[in-house]
């Protein structure tokens, strides 16, 4: 029984060696991301809590947006998820000006403009991923209207696309 328990709790060898290489090249695996921050900064945010689960399904989009856009490779990810968030807020048309980004930027220690600068990237990120899917829907179908794609074109459509 002895000899059963101390060979379960070994590590085997090939394990062992993937530790050492992780160690040397000092890689974390235990990675932060902009979802881990989401719950934070909602709790902070004065909103209707009716809102809130929509508002985290935006930011949650946009943060999957990010994700495939260079541009946002050196963004701390608690400046993409509060970005991301007061981008949600805006487009649902939740704020009340700037004093949301205000609160935004206190709430995370950012700086104002830096984060004003992000959420404009995220917007337009949106704005052309939503373009890009309107050609895509244009070319498959050219006879939908207008009107008809841009009903089919929320944020939350690009989500359920599967990486």
């Amino acid at each position: 029984l002895w000899l059963f328990f101390s060979c379960a709790l070994r590590v085997h060898p090939l394990q062992e060696w993937e530790l050492v290489v992780l160690g040397k090249l000092k890689w974390n695996l235990a990675a932060v991301t902009p979802h881990d921050f989401i719950e934070h900064i909602l709790r902070k945010v004065p909103l209707p809590q009716d809102k809130l689960l929509l508002i985290r399904k935006h930011a949650q989009t946009f943060i999957a947006l990010c994700a495939t856009d260079f541009n946002f490779a050196m963004y701390p990810p608690s400046m993409i998820a509060t970005g991301s968030v007061g981008a949600a807020i805006c487009g649902l048309q939740l704020d009340d000006g700037d004093s949301l980004t205000d609160l935004l930027a206190k709430i995370t220690n950012t700086d104002v403009d830096c984060l004003k600068a992000c959420q404009e990237q995220i917007e337009a990120v949106l704005v052309n991923s939503l373009q890009q899917v309107r050609q895509q829907q244009q070319q498959s179908n050219p006879s939908k209207t207008v009107d008809e794609l841009d009903q089919a074109s929320t944020p939350t459509d690009v989500r359920d696309i599967n990486l």
